[in-house]
């Protein structure tokens, strides 16, 4: 059953007071606000309304391996997994995460704490900041992917921006999913894709990330709320779940639209890197540029991050 419009609406503006509230604070909460109030037809119809007059790349000459993403994403909502970026990245990568404090953005007032050592058994996750993030090693070329970028301006229609970026442990005997660990829908833009590294191995007993495959292109439950997993076995039938599983260093995109979750780790704790790739820019991201752009890098794509 498709939601009404109230039905949509409600799913974040609860008041004219709390949406004025918000949009005073950040002009972009107007439009994340109203954002589930499009169905599935205005949201294609705005996004490509507005790739029309985005930025594209001159001469821009995709290559096969990024049509191939492109095909695959569009066709399913998912791409395979893809081959693991080089063990010496991987490594200085994880390194600096775990030496790096993490937070629970559900409990503040917990502060800092180590990736290892979360302070209370009610901590799902441990979070980094989109700025702690940008500052990994390598951080910028595994953004900057030039078969991922390709492969976003063949989805997108025009040269996307690099918005949403974060990383984040799952930690192990967890009983109560929270959060991102729980079925939804993306909505931070009319159209946006997710690049998803897994640092760490990831089996079917550390938390596989979970995708409905066609759900990108489905009605059905189209809300922002969280579902339960009797609601999306419901809704799509248990064959459309899909476990996401790979070594460490292995990729993969998705349309975070299609209904997605991360899995309850069983047994090890999982380390995930995730870059969101908009038609423009979310609440999620800073709003100013957090560093200067070091030579090399499209400063469209980067703007939102580097100056």
């Amino acid at each position: 059953m498709t939601p009404t419009f109230s039905e949509r609406l409600r799913t974040r503006v609860p008041s004219l007071k709390r949406f004025s509230e918000r949009a005073a604070i950040d002009s972009r909460n107007m439009a994340y606000d109203l954002l589930p109030t499009l169905g599935l037809p205005e949201r294609g119809g705005v996004a490509a309304l507005i790739g029309a007059v985005k930025p594209k790349t001159p001469e821009f000459a995709p290559s096969d391996r990024a049509r191939t993403l492109c095909q695959t994403l569009q066709q399913d909502g998912l791409t395979p997994v893809q081959p693991a970026i080089p063990g010496d990245v991987l490594n200085e990568v994880v390194d600096y995460f775990k030496a790096t404090p993490c937070h629970d953005p559900f409990r503040p007032q917990v502060g800092k704490f180590g990736w290892d050592a979360p302070p209370a058994d009610e901590i799902n996750m441990g979070y980094y900041t989109p700025e702690e993030t940008l500052r990994a090693p390598h951080m910028l070329d595994l953004m900057n992917r030039p078969d991922v970028l390709q492969a976003m301006e063949l989805r997108l229609g025009c040269k996307p921006v690099v918005d949403n970026i974060g990383a984040f442990w799952s930690y192990p005997e967890r009983h109560t999913a929270k959060g991102v660990q729980r079925f939804h829908r993306d909505y931070d833009c009319v159209q946006n894709i997710k690049l998803f590294y897994y640092l760490t191995d990831v089996d079917d007993e550390a938390g596989p990330h979970m995708f409905v495959r066609g759900s990108h292109h489905d009605r059905a439950l189209e809300t922002g709320k969280a579902q339960t997993d009797a609601a999306i076995t419901e809704a799509f039938g248990a064959d459309r779940l899909t476990a996401i599983t790979g070594p460490a260093g292995s990729w993969f995109l998705e349309d975070v639209y299609g209904f997605h979750k991360g899995q309850l780790p069983v047994n090890k704790p999982r380390l995930l890197l995730a870059i969101q790739y908009n038609l423009y820019a979310s609440p999620h991201c800073p709003k100013a540029p957090i560093m200067d752009n070091p030579g090399g890098y499209d400063p469209y794509i980067n703007r939102i991050f580097l100056r």
